[in-house]
């Protein structure tokens, strides 16, 4: 008997990876899938799908709304950047994950519960899931693999995030470390009371803000301390928020 799934992810690359993935399951066939939470509310209501693999962070609303929207109970596999810590609360709840970025053994082990029909969700359990994303988990430390070693580096001698072709890079005022998230992702993943995004490609730390430099144009520069003192550019489009933030 096949099973009719929905993905619901706006990372692109997310998505394709999940439907790659899910072509060499013959039992999983994909009808649907969405990329904000409103469209996913719709297009559950009315496919009506038996599992939805389901991302929490969503633009419009989140994962957790779309459950309380839809009308009936399908099984459901989330899908999640949240760190270890607060994904200790899923496998206490017995609740189906797929940690990004997704693999092939996580991505067989939630479908093998699905075809033995081991997921079944009930309200208390979203309930208590759904406090997870009230208390705003937040990284407050970053792994970074280095050849034969995991380095562990403490969110304050992090100086900024920055995107490179496919790549995102992890800056302190020493060095930079090749880092397994994109920066959508880590901007989630980030406390924004700590961190600020300025740009498509940056991500920094509000504690390094040295000073702010007026460019040409109506453009602004961040200039962050240290012995380079990195500058980066705001963009157009994150300079209303930065500056709201930090009230200049």
């Amino acid at each position: 008997m096949s099973i009719k799934a929905i993905i619901v992810e706006d990372e692109q690359h997310s998505l394709e990876r999940i439907k790659f993935l899910l072509k060499s399951y013959e039992e999983i066939v994909i009808i649907g899938d969405a990329s904000d939470g409103e469209t996913a509310v719709e297009i559950i209501n009315r496919l009506k799908p038996d599992l939805i693999f389901l991302d929490i962070q969503l633009p419009v609303i989140n994962g957790f709304e779309v459950i309380d929207r839809i009308k009936y109970r399908p099984m459901i596999v989330f899908t999640t950047a949240y760190d270890q810590y607060a994904l200790k609360a899923f496998d206490v709840n017995g609740i189906d994950y797929l940690l990004k970025p997704i693999s092939k053994e996580k991505l067989d082990r939630a479908i093998k519960r699905v075809l033995n029909n081991k997921i079944n969700i009930n309200d208390n359990i979203f309930s208590a899931i759904k406090d997870i994303v009230k208390k705003k988990v937040y990284l407050k430390r970053f792994s970074i693999k280095s050849k034969d070693e995991i380095l562990i580096i403490p969110q304050e001698d992090v100086c900024y995030f920055k995107a490179e072709d496919k790549y995102v890079f992890l800056c302190t005022i020493e060095k930079e470390y090749f880092y397994d998230a994109t920066i959508k992702e880590l901007e989630k993943m980030l406390d924004p009371e700590i961190f600020l995004r300025i740009h498509r490609s940056y991500i920094i730390s509000i504690d390094k803000i040295k000073k702010i430099d007026k460019w040409f144009l109506g453009e602004y520069k961040v200039k962050l301390s240290g012995e380079n003192e990195t500058s980066l550019k705001i963009s157009r489009s994150y300079l209303p928020k930065v500056r709201k933030i930090l009230r200049f």
